[in-house]
Parts: C-alpha cells; sequence; structure tokens
C-alpha cells in the first residue's frame, strides 16, 4: 500500500515502518505558513502571468515557492537525522 505523508513534524515516526511512502510539499512548514501574510494557495499555480503582475503577487507567491522548498530540506534532514534514506522523484515532472 501506498501511502502519501503531508508535512508535520514528526514524519520519521512513520516514515520508519511504513514500506512505500512519499512526502507531498505544497506549501512551506505549518508552522511557518501560519506566519504568512499571503499563505501558500495551490490554486495559485494556475494564475495567468498578467494577474500576477497586476496584482503585485510576484515577491509573494516567490516567498511562497521558497518557504517550500525549504519544508522539503526540513523533510530530507529529518528523515537523515532518524536514519532513514529517501529517494528524490527526479522523473516525475518530465
Amino acid at each position: 500500500m501506498d501511502y502519501t505523508l503531508r508535512q508535520t513534524a514528526n514524519q520519521h515516526e512513520l516514515a520508519d515502518h511504513i514500506k512505500n511512502i512519499s512526502a507531498k510539499h505544497e506549501g512551506g512548514d505549518p508552522e511557518v505558513e501560519a506566519t504568512r501574510e499571503h499563505p501558500s494557495d495551490i490554486l495559485e499555480y494556475f494564475l495567468p502571468k498578467a494577474k500576477v503582475e497586476s496584482e503585485g503577487l510576484m515577491p509573494k507567491l516567490l516567498a511562497n515557492y521558497m518557504d517550500k522548498h525549504a519544508a522539503l530540506n526540513h523533510t530530507a534532514e529529518e528523515l537523515t537525522k532518524h536514519g532513514l534514506s529517501f529517494v528524490a522523484a527526479k522523473n516525475l515532472h518530465k
């Protein structure tokens, strides 16, 4: 059975006994998202460029994007700290 693990502080507690698990990052770590004036919204991935520019959203979307990468790195770091291995899905988005 496959499981998708959303960002939590204790991902490693599940990952050590579930054989096939994936971590899904759609935004920053929850504690970071809670502090953002403009939290991540997956639907904003589909906004037309003209709307992003006209509403001045690019700095906010960039911050959200960087939070997502920080969360991804945080997940990898926690798994590694607990002696768990992982494989990045390098061919996922061809």
